[in-house]
């Protein structure tokens, strides 16, 4: 068995150790609102019979993404040789009990796919059905899950069984979905992030009971509405700079506040459409979106956006080029004369990153190229490096440019270039730093200049 990280040392000044995870959690209790009292009980989820209502916010089990009781019986076994006459209820075991945990792992289940697919769900069902009984009416429940999304169907790559599951479980019991935000809650150096597109945040789903005399609608009037309101919502994180890699992830957030907010959708045969269903229709509208994008960006652009999508920085045949071209009014001569391509004995193939110019030109700005120039400025310089060219740039290019990376990010993912979806999911995480730079230099700039006009004035 291995694992992505070593243990701490409890006795380090470091996390993990013992005095900063105290301080966390002092933190935390000075923050929270003044009670009473507090009451901790420990309970199987499944089956919890209390009375009163909570505020509930929880963090599910991932599916078969990690069995923590085979992860814990390491610790277990030398832990019990210590405290088992202490806490002789809690050790009682050999190993750490396995049946309770809510996790689809088939080996549990003799091999059985099925069977460990059905236990999770129906455990997950029963869960949220408690959760809702419960719930406090006023307060929303906030659901975290850091468990990306992907599916070798290739009719969809945003659903996955176990968000499928979870989503499932969610809206049979009561809920309906009124939000989805991201929240910083992983660490960007731990291993499985190191130089990977591993989601950055953790997606915090906002939930409410569903009303009761919630409507019945077509799946016509479901994508209606899903255009109405999936496109200013996606604005909205864009603008707060979201990264590329978590994007899908919070459109699960409107997207499915639609679906859910009806008793039932319909599809045309009548039956209910399934949430895999809704998840893939969701997919294909942010697909319009990023599509609609490109429509915003200038010409050569768009052909430098089509020509990236199909063979990304490697050579094709100066005729295919030619008439890919032609049919965005521009030129290959053209985008070769301004450092946009390699055009030379009948090859054509868009120039890398390092290959482009690093000069910006001030007329007929290429959105392309200033991607790219970006991009290669943070790689090598740094944040300091791409507010440099940000700052001398007082148009609303810059934030088309970054749109534009969440554009080649989606492309990149989807292909599995690897590299590729890194460098512009790093440039979109790092845009409010650039921003916030590139406003300091033109500050700078700004103050020379008023002592060179004062220095001027003195002199006369």
């Amino acid at each position: 068995m291995t694992w992505d990280y070593p243990e701490a040392n409890i006795l380090a000044n470091s996390v993990g150790g013992f005095v900063p995870v105290v301080h966390y959690i002092a933190q935390c209790i000075e923050t929270l609102p003044a009670h009473n009292k507090g009451i901790a009980i420990q309970a199987d989820a499944q089956s919890i019979d209390e009375t009163g209502d909570f505020v509930i916010s929880t963090d599910p089990p991932y599916y078969d993404n990690i069995v923590y009781a085979d992860l814990a019986d390491f610790f277990y076994i030398w832990m019990r040789k210590s405290l088992k006459s202490v806490f002789p209820d809690l050790f009682r075991t050999l190993l750490v009990p396995k049946v309770e945990e809510l996790v689809a792992t088939a080996y549990r289940f003799d091999g059985d796919v099925k069977k460990a697919q059905h236990f999770f769900e129906d455990g997950m069902l029963e869960t949220f059905i408690r959760m809702n009984k419960y719930a406090n009416e006023t307060v929303p429940v906030t659901v975290y899950y850091a468990y990306k999304q992907s599916e070798d169907d290739s009719d969809s790559n945003l659903s996955s069984t176990g968000w499928e599951t979870m989503l499932s479980a969610i809206i049979q019991a009561g809920f309906s979905i009124t939000g989805t935000w991201p929240l910083r809650t992983e660490q960007g150096y731990r291993m499985i992030s190191t130089g990977t597109n591993a989601l950055a945040s953790s997606i915090v789903l906002v939930c409410r009971k569903r009303a009761v005399n919630a409507q019945v609608c077509t799946r016509r009037d479901f994508i209606n509405a899903l255009k109405r309101e999936l496109k200013p919502a996606l604005g909205k994180l864009q603008a707060s700079s979201i990264a590329p890699v978590d994007l899908a992830q919070s459109a699960i957030g409107p997207g499915m506040g639609v679906y859910s907010r009806f008793s039932k959708v319909l599809e045309a045969d009548g039956t209910s459409m399934s949430v895999r269903s809704a998840l893939q229709i969701i997919n294909q509208e942010l697909d319009h979106y990023f599509t609609e994008q490109d429509g915003e960006l200038d010409r050569d652009s768009r052909f430098c956006v089509d020509l990236y999508t199909q063979f990304a920085f490697n050579d094709v045949k100066f005729g295919e080029a030619d008439v890919l071209a032609r049919a965005k009014n521009t030129s290959v001569e053209k985008l070769a004369a301004r450092g946009v391509l390699y055009a030379q004995k009948g090859v054509v193939r868009l120039l890398t990153r390092e290959e482009t110019p690093e000069t910006i030109e001030t007329k007929e700005r290429i959105i392309w190229l200033l991607t790219q120039q970006l991009t290669r400025a943070l790689e090598k310089d740094g944040v300091a490096g791409a507010a440099k060219i940000v700052a001398n740039i007082f148009t609303s290019e810059p934030e088309h440019a970054k749109a534009l990376a969440y554009r080649l990010f989606t492309i990149a993912e989807r292909k599995g270039w690897a590299g590729e979806a890194y460098a512009y999911n790093s440039l979109v995480i790092a845009w409010p730093d650039i921003q916030s730079k590139a406003a300091e230099f033109q500050a700078q700039l700004k103050n020379a200049e008023q002592m060179s006009l004062f220095d001027v004035e003195i002199n006369k």
